[in-house]
């Protein structure tokens, strides 16, 4: 039975995530099936959860639980204060495809900048997510995880997971900067590393720094 709990929380998701129940639940690490329970008034979200929510959007929690906020005060942040993130219809790790901006976008979300800078250390506003696919960077990555990717950071000095652009399509790999090459590596075991050198360099560039993760529990 739905609620003005469960409807206010219904705004939430059609502000930052046009709607999209499974969406809004992969942004915000919920299963699914929990976001709709709390839409249809059979579930209340936990205080951690509430939390969580809060630094991801800069919601007001009073107005969320209560309904009650200030005069002439939105229930949620300025639009100053948020990026609007658009999600590719590209595939890493298996799937066809380039950043290069021509993409389609499927979707778009709202992230507040605030908690990108603080919890992330993210200060670009070239920003995209997209899915990955195979299981080559488990356990970090599992097939079906929606992954943001910084594009303006492409030095593989700075360690971390990457998403590569090969003729072959997007690839997330380990990146490790060496003298004379580039370590690839995969995380599942079963995948072999191999290197970025000078010879084959124009055919694998760096697309963008993964920065965050997100999937349904």
């Amino acid at each position: 039975m739905s609620t003005a709990f469960s409807r206010r929380f219904t705004t939430l998701i059609d502000q930052f995530s046009a709607g999209n129940k499974r969406q809004f639940a992969l942004l915000t690490g919920k299963s699914p099936s929990h976001i709709y329970r709390i839409c249809r008034g059979l579930s209340r979200p936990s205080v951690a959860y509430l939390e969580h929510l809060y630094s991801l959007f800069n919601i007001d929690l009073n107005w969320l639980l209560t309904g009650e906020q200030p005069v002439e005060q939105s229930a949620v942040t300025g639009s100053g204060d948020m990026l609007m993130v658009p999600k590719l219809d590209v595939e890493a790790s298996a799937g066809f495809g380039s950043i290069n901006g021509s993409e389609d976008i499927t979707e778009q979300f709202a992230l507040n900048k605030r908690w990108l800078s603080t919890q992330l250390g993210v200060h670009s506003e070239q920003l995209a997510f997209v899915t990955i696919r195979g299981d080559s960077m488990l356990p970090t990555l599992q097939h079906g995880d929606m992954v943001l990717v910084d594009l303006s950071q492409r030095d593989a000095n700075k360690r971390g997971v990457f998403v590569l652009q090969t003729e072959d399509g997007l690839m997330a790999k380990r990146l490790q900067q060496h003298r004379d090459h580039i370590s690839v590596v995969s995380d599942n075991p079963e995948y072999p590393a191999w290197q970025i050198q000078a010879d084959n360099a124009q055919q694998h560039g760096i697309a963008g720094r993964i920065v965050w993760c997100g999937r349904s529990m």
